[in-house]
């Protein structure tokens, strides 16, 4: 579910570009914070420089007959990391920042 994080283990970020990440379709950037979207679906945020952390996104998405439901979905990722205890010192829950580049992606698959 969690990718690059030592999932579902206490969360460890190792330092480098995961390799899935030489293969995105898709780069977001907002302010400071970006989002990588790879062949896959995958998504990637960089949590420090050289820190990155991914979600399995098609294990979460919220389809209805009108598209993706955005807040489902990004709901359902806040519980699962909720569950897992997370581990980053900042929050056990997606960033505002993380939020809004997700928001804005899921968008463009609606």
């Amino acid at each position: 579910m969690f990718l690059n994080c030592n999932y579902p283990n206490k969360c460890s970020i190792p330092k480098g570009k995961p390799k899935e990440l030489k293969r995105t379709e898709l780069e977001i950037k907002k302010g400071n914070k970006r989002i990588w979207v790879c062949e896959n679906g995958n998504v990637y945020f960089e949590v420090d420089r050289g820190y990155y952390w991914g979600i399995e996104l098609p294990k979460f998405v919220v389809k209805t007959p009108f598209g993706v439901n955005i807040s489902e979905t990004i709901g359902k990722i806040n519980l699962a990391l909720l569950d897992w205890g997370w581990g980053r010192n900042e929050l056990a829950t997606l960033s505002n920042e993380e939020e809004d580049l997700l928001r804005i992606y899921l968008m463009t698959i609606k």
